[in-house]
């Protein structure tokens, strides 16, 4: 027997559901890799930084091995300059995680009244302006800009800002005549199943798969062990490569 086949209507409603399911989604996973970086922020910045100096001192080690085997003198400067070039990206990396890190501690709980306001704020507002369905918001920058707003607002769970937001969009579409219109979305079942691979992809990895971790405390009290001994072995690492690297400056 044949599958009866979807209605417009009823695509449309299992897109415009997806495109939220997605978004929501999407602000969970960044929440949890906020909570994550809040709970290990701080060994997880050790580490990265521990390993920045032993990368740091091999380099310094290679340019002094370098000279010894061409029988040249070892000039400080010119190590440092040499160092400092190949380190670049590793300090860079550092500076985002670490505000990454500051993120994550000062992100605020907020109540559950308020978590429900800025979905239904956000559901509104999408189900209308979303660019994946409408139009205008493409065609207009006011309108794409706005929505990005709210769309970040929605993320950081910012209960003022997308309220503000919403005022603004309202003002703007009053001013420009806008009413509600019908939407022809052209490719229907495509976009439905890109937008379902899109959500398994975000459901089955990191950051989103940070929640299984951060709710089990037997979890999160093994990641700060194989932190804490990461950082350890980091440590010592770089005791050795420090006595190395004096040994041959000393020749």
């Amino acid at each position: 027997m044949n599958e009866p086949i979807e209605t417009y209507e009823a695509l449309y409603e299992r897109y415009e559901n997806l495109i939220l399911q997605r978004d929501r989604l999407m602000k969970d996973a960044g929440l949890y890799r906020l909570n994550y970086l809040r709970e290990f922020g701080d060994e997880i910045t050790e580490s990265f930084r521990l390993r920045i100096d032993c990368i740091a001192l091999k380099k310094s080690i290679s340019f002094c091995q370098m000279k010894i085997n061409a029988g040249e003198e070892i000039d400080p400067i010119s190590m440092q300059e040499f160092i400092d070039a190949g380190m670049l990206a590793y300090t860079e990396q550092l500076k985002d995680l670490t505000a990454m890190v500051d993120a994550g501690k000062s992100l605020k709980p907020i109540s559950l009244l308020d978590a429900e306001e800025i979905k239904r704020i956000y559901r509104r507002i999408a189900k209308r302006l979303h660019p994946d369905i409408c139009p205008l918001t493409v065609e207009r920058p006011e309108l794409m800009e706005l929505f990005q707003r709210v769309l970040s607002a929605y993320r950081a769970n910012d209960l003022k800002e997308i309220r503000e937001a919403e005022i603004l969009i309202n003002r703007c579409l009053k001013e420009s005549g806008e009413e509600p219109f019908p939407v022809e979305i052209e490719d229907l079942p495509e976009k439905i199943a890109d937008l379902e691979a899109e959500i398994s992809n975000i459901l089955n990895t990191e950051p989103y798969s940070f929640k299984m971790l951060l709710d089990d405390d037997e979890a999160v009290e093994k990641k700060h062990k194989e932190l804490e001994e990461e950082i350890e072995y980091y440590q010592n690492y770089r005791k050795e490569l420090q006595a190395h690297l004096e040994n041959l400056i000393a020749r």
